[in-house]
């Protein structure tokens, strides 16, 4: 029987065949490094449930372990794929190198929960004016004691934004009974200025005369008018809820245009980052983007930014204070954090 000769492959065959194996491996490297990279990211931004709600005959409360807690004759377990970061505005227009550092406090304090499993993003404001416990630390970054204060002044203590983020998240992760707080970002004054000519403008609608604004009158902010917006504040008792009102109308309809570009185009989210970079500090790194970025494309937002809910009052010194309703305040927590346990026995 006559052998069946193989047809020799041409060169330019030849070529291309190994130009579309390369490429195929091309491929299958960069994709397993960004699976690793977001597992990596993943690992660094979720966890165990750390925080340690109240347990007394006042709340209705009770820790079974696990992460799983009853509430009112209902079981919870906590929502271990949640990831938090903690943003911050700070009061004042441009971010200083650290040698030049000078103390300064954050304005705007919201905490960014993103749930993968519900598909959810929340918001939740924290009021500048929250009496909590701050770390106290000396010029070498020692810490030396703590102190009760307002949030805002979590920022002032720190030698460099690195570490007045961390002060802040700190201060954050006791009001929420040790949440763990694995990300955070500051944006200085001009850094939400740019941001917000940056995606064109935001379009908002007062409630009350002031500054210059008229209430009930349409206005799109850009420019100089964003700060003018956003920081001015009466110096009454509820003069800070009402600048923390205006500044979440800003922060909504930015949200809503950031998520509109990254599942349109993840990677311009990149270049908006790198244009206002120069007033903003965070500990976000690669592999936490590619994470985010992968989870942002299915999240739901209701443009709801919620408030810890409280009070005002005026405390020492003249000065407003924020005061937790703790029993309201249990519930919120449970509702973002929590997933109702149904015909389950917990372990």
């Amino acid at each position: 029987m006559a052998r069946t000769e193989k047809k020799k492959m041409s060169k330019g065959t030849k070529t291309l065949f190994i130009v579309v194996c390369v490429l195929v491996g091309l491929a299958l490297l960069l994709a397993a490094t960004v699976f690793t990279l977001s597992y990596i990211g993943r690992s660094s931004l979720t966890g165990d449930d750390t925080m340690k709600l109240p347990e007394n005959a006042d709340t209705s409360f009770e820790s079974l372990g696990s992460g799983t807690i009853r509430r009112n004759g209902k079981l919870y377990r906590y929502n271990d794929e949640i990831t938090c970061i903690l943003l911050m505005g700070i009061d004042s227009y441009d971010k200083q190198s650290d040698g030049n550092y000078a103390p300064h406090q954050s304005d705007v304090n919201v905490l960014a929960v993103i749930d993968p499993k519900n598909e959810k993003l929340t918001l939740l404001s924290v009021s500048r004016d929250t009496l909590c416990e701050l770390d106290i630390v000396d010029e070498n970054g020692n810490m030396t004691g703590t102190a009760e204060a307002q949030l805002a002044l979590a920022y002032n203590y720190g030698g460099s934004d690195d570490e007045s983020c961390r002060l802040t998240a700190t201060a954050v992760s006791r009001i929420f009974y040790g949440l763990n707080i694995p990300a955070y970002a500051s944006i200085y004054m001009n850094g939400i200025s740019d941001l917000v000519d940056i995606v064109g403008g935001v379009t908002v609608t007062p409630s009350d005369n002031f500054n210059g604004f008229a209430a009930g009158k349409q206005v799109e902010l850009k420019g100089n008018l964003t700060e003018r917006y956003i920081r001015f504040r009466d110096y009454s008792v509820d003069g800070n809820n009402k600048r923390m009102q205006r500044q979440n109308q800003v922060l909504k309809a930015l949200v809503y245009k950031a998520l509109s570009v990254a599942k349109s185009d993840p990677t311009s989210v990149l270049d908006i980052y790198s244009s206002v970079q120069d007033n903003v500090t965070t500990n976000i790194n690669t592999a936490m983007m590619i994470y985010l970025a992968r989870q942002a494309v299915d999240l739901k937002y209701d443009g709801q930014i919620l408030t810890v809910p409280g009070h005002s009052e005026m405390g020492e010194q003249d000065h407003a204070v924020f005061v937790i309703d703790e029993e309201a305040f249990l519930d919120q927590i449970i509702e973002i954090f929590y997933d109702q346990v149904k015909n389950e026995i917990p372990s």
